[in-house]
């Protein structure tokens, strides 16, 4: 059997359409497996007016049920006379069947009571009705809404459901609206239409102009700009979320090309991309070297162009532009450095104070990481760039929220225009920099200090106040932050110590009184955030998970090294003769692991290996901690695995658990002398045999 479930409603915001295909998907899918109902698959369709699902090869039938529930043992549930006891009355009850009716099962453990159940596949027809009612009382949307007087919550007002097996409608009612066979085409360009069968809809739909495969009408709105609308020399700038929004905004795309007067073109372009993006749901055109032309690209919901609805956008993009100059225009009145002083009646949080005491705190930090990273020589201009970082927020074009999405940009704009230097502008952009997962990176050291100290003092005095992400919650996007300082540790390879950067952003919190938590406990607990994403973006480089814990677990603080070490060690576990000496490294560890370390004595070695292994300790002690030191992390390894041989006969001549006490505890402390040198540069006992 083939079912086909359609949804109709008033237009659903293009947000909420592939989450609630998503969702529509996933409980019919369990509704099915629960119920015992096969499928071959479940394909989603959608459009603003409809969620539509179409489950191919569908079971007639639910299969049988037969299950064999186990009870407690035959001696427990019936007694010396063979009258059943309590225990076996209570498990029939919970098994709802008669006494009489249990069985008695014979297993390795025993002989048990159980209870046989047998259930009958009904016909799936008979149990479509409630599964599609259902599927609808259960979805849910961020924002939902009642209408007229029905109680049923949906994201829009329900206006029709299709629901056919084959070619047979299945019949249900929610609040007064029936299911049917009947449907709707576009709003202006399509009528309402009966089905006798589900490839009829299919062709129906089509012919009243919707294009219900999400995938198709985006690929039909991409060929029909670039066929459309450009001209030679020209290219229509889609971006990917934009285009994903557009086409879950319209049944049937139809491109029509507009035009703006040239004059606005003063403002730097990426304010009017953001106006014709964000604000209008426009597509910018550009000339061949990315310049902006004074034209954009409407995606119309309908099948032709039209000479009004070109017009109308048009008015209406102008307005808009129009007020991005004026934002623009009156920001440049008056120097970036002066709105500075304004942040002071602009609260970051409630017990951290204002975004300018941020400044403050931000700009103690980026001394700090001057001197940590020797560039002195642009002392002036990186404390300039932390500065002015956030002036733009409380420009007009910024500050009226209708172009946050620019924040950073226009301040390096403004920085330009008001002399304050290429570098200082530069940072003021970049301090930003990387904003989401595969953004660009900071280039110029202005930009990667004071984005490593605005974000350092959001991460570590949020933990000091106690706002910490919990689940999902994350109010001031601290993962994002703190995934933003390694990421940028990392492409810019700096050398830094992360529990120094921290202890430092306690400094100036303790300094200000903003401190609200025990010290010692956040910097722990920043730390160990700090390792969650060291691990997260690791493992997102593809080096392996054991690898990874292993490196982190030992030490995280430097990013730069903890990553080279992960890099060795992916390299250095394909070599064979470390695959050898791994079971021997875990053998070590597993039998020292609880002892002390003690002092030990040569005195009490009772066979020759004893002091071939102790002098060896010695002597690698000092090769690796050479090693570590001048960061050679491939000689630390190859020193280590120089002792496979000699290790090897230790385990073989040498039984550790003597009966003597003093001979028993100076081998383990001679094992757990060398099972910490084994912990130096990573836990290789977390390795995992390749």
């Amino acid at each position: 059997m083939r079912l086909l479930f359609e949804i109709g409603m008033e237009e659903l915001p293009a947000r909420f359409l592939k989450q609630a295909l998503k969702d529509l998907k996933a409980n019919l899918e369990n509704k099915l497996k629960d119920g015992r109902i096969n499928f071959k698959e479940i394909k989603t369709y959608g459009t603003p007016r409809r969620l539509v699902l179409d489950v191919h090869e569908l079971a007639e039938k639910q299969e049988d049920l037969n299950l064999l529930n186990m009870g407690p043992a035959k001696s427990v549930a019936y007694d010396i006379n063979g009258e059943i006891s309590r225990a076996g009355l209570g498990f029939a009850k919970s098994q709802g069947i008669d006494a009489a009716d249990l069985e008695i099962v014979s297993t390795p453990k025993g002989e048990y009571i159980a209870a046989r159940k047998f259930m009958q596949g009904k016909e799936v027809k008979e149990l479509l009705p409630e599964i599609l009612k259902s599927l609808v009382l259960e979805l849910s949307f961020q924002k939902s809404m009642v209408w007229s007087d029905k109680k049923l919550r949906f994201a829009r007002p329900v206006q029709w459901f299709l629901a056919m097996c084959d070619d047979q409608v299945v019949n249900f009612e929610i609040e007064g609206i029936v299911s049917g066979n009947r449907s709707r085409g576009h709003r202006f360009f399509g009528k309402e239409f009966e089905v006798n069968s589900i490839d009829e809809y299919f062709a129906k739909i089509r012919e009243n102009n919707v294009i219900i495969d999400i995938e198709e009408r985006k690929n039909m709105i991409v060929n029909l700009i670039k066929e459309n609308c450009t001209n030679s020399g020209e290219q229509v700038l889609i971006e990917p979320e934009l285009l994903d929004e557009v086409t879950n905004l319209v049944e049937y795309p139809c491109p029509i090309v507009g035009s703006f007067n040239s004059d606005f073109l003063e403002v730097p372009q990426e304010v009017l991309i953001i106006s014709m993006e964000v604000h209008q749901r426009y597509f910018p055109i550009l000339d061949s070297n990315g310049k902006l032309l004074p034209k954009f690209v409407v995606v119309r919901n309908g099948v032709e162009t039209s000479e009004q609805v070109r017009k109308g956008n048009e008015k209406v993009l102008s307005a808009r532009l129009a007020d991005a100059r004026f934002f623009y225009q009156e920001d440049l009145r008056a120097p970036l450095a002066d709105n500075v002083e304004k942040l002071k009646t602009v609260v970051f949080q409630k017990d951290l104070g204002t975004i300018y005491s941020k400044i403050e705190r931000s700009s103690k930090v980026a001394e700090y990481l001057i001197d940590a990273l020797g560039c002195n020589d642009r002392k002036d201009s990186v404390l300039r760039t932390v500065y002015l970082a956030k002036a733009d927020l409380v420009s007009n074009m910024i500050g009226e929220k209708e172009f946050t999405k620019l924040q950073g940009f226009m301040g390096a704009d403004y920085a330009l225009k008001n002399g304050e230097g290429e570098r200082v502008s530069l940072g003021i952009k970049e301090h930003y920099y990387p904003r989401f997962q595969g953004d660009q990176m900071p280039t110029e050291i202005e930009g990667i200090i004071a984005g490593l100290a605005d974000r350092l003092d959001t991460l570590v005095g949020c933990f000091g106040v106690g706002v910490i992400p919990s689940g999902s919650k994350d109010p001031f996007a601290l993962r994002r932050a703190a995934l933003g300082i390694v990421n940028v540790i990392i492409n810019s390879r700096l050398d830094l110590s992360l529990k120094a950067l921290v202890e430092k952003s306690l400094d100036t919190l303790e300094e200000c009184g903003v401190l609200k938590r025990d010290r010692a406990t956040v910097l722990a607990e920043v730390l160990e955030f700090f390792k969650q994403r060291e691990n997260n973006i690791f493992t997102d480089m593809k080096y392996s998970k054991d690898i990874v814990a292993a490196v982190l677990d030992s030490n995280s603080d430097n990013v730069i090294e903890a990553l080279e070490k992960v890099k060795t060690l992916e390299e250095f576990v394909k070599d064979e003769a470390f695959e050898t000496l791994l079971p021997i490294i875990k053998r070590v560890g597993n039998i020292s692991k609880d002892h002390e370390k003690g002092i030990i004595n040569p005195d009490l070695f009772k066979v020759p290996v004893e002091e071939e292994l102790y002098n060896f300790s010695l002597e690698l002690n000092g090769k690796v901690i050479d090693a570590l030191n001048n960061k050679d992390y491939r000689k630390y390894l190859n020193e280590i695995v120089l002792g496979k041989d000699i290790i090897n006969r230790y385990f073989n001549e040498v039984m550790v658990m003597d009966k003597d006490e003093a001979i028993k505890e100076n081998r383990l402390s001679q094992l757990k002398f060398l099972a910490d040198l084994f912990v130096k540069m990573a836990d290789l006992n977390q390795i995992e045999e390749r």
